[in-house]
């Protein structure tokens, strides 16, 4: 596996840890999947429920934040990943100081912050760290299209750190979420280190 595999990989995993915390300890929205945002906040806004309403809205926003915080930070450096993943670092390291204090809402908006810049970084890994359907779909594609192999292992790879990052926060919860959250920042601060050697900062 190349070191770019690896990142991808790590980043995968904290995502999964990432996303565990927000959705069972910080209001039930999820802090990097969208999708399953949007769809819960059509039933929410159904049932005017404010207290669906409002993680929704904390997670959504704050991840397009970070979407477009990222792109525009690092637009003149395209293949910059250093310097991105040691501020997404930074973020969740906020989030998980905020967890001390039992802070909800500004734990669950750094943390999709963090996500959203994650995306982005994942965009110049040529690697979704975040967007788990599309790397499920495009693989089935390529595998009943053009019988991709390799395609469907990094699928699996990325899925399977995806779960095993949530795993481990789930365990970790018992102890705080403080606990579950130092999972994502390891987990990026060693990709972080991985790629300061070879790419550009």
């Amino acid at each position: 596996m190349t070191g770019r595999a690896v990142v991808g990989t790590l980043l995968a995993a904290a995502a999964g840890a990432v996303d565990v915390v927000a959705l069972v300890a910080l209001g039930g929205a999820f802090a990097g999947i969208v999708t399953g945002n949007l769809v819960t906040l059509g039933a929410a806004g159904v049932e005017l429920d404010a207290a669906r309403l409002t993680p929704i809205g904390v997670a959504v926003g704050a991840f397009l934040l970070g979407v477009l915080t990222w792109a525009r930070l690092w637009r003149a450096r395209p293949q910059a990943l250093t310097a991105p993943l040691l501020v997404e670092a930074a973020v969740l390291a906020a989030a998980l100081v905020l967890s001390l204090f039992e802070a909800r809402w500004p734990v669950l908006l750094l943390a999709a912050l963090a996500l959203g810049g994650q995306s982005v970084i994942g965009l110049r890994l040529a690697n979704s760290t975040t967007y788990m359907t599309g790397v499920l779909t495009t693989a089935a594609h390529d595998l009943a299209a053009h019988a991709d192999r390799r395609g469907a292992l990094v699928a699996l790879r990325q899925l399977l750190a995806l779960v095993a990052g949530a795993v481990v926060a789930v365990l970790l919860l018992d102890v705080g979420r403080w606990a579950a959250l130092a999972v994502p920042v390891v987990l990026v601060a060693t990709a972080a280190a991985l790629t300061r050697s070879s790419k550009p900062a």
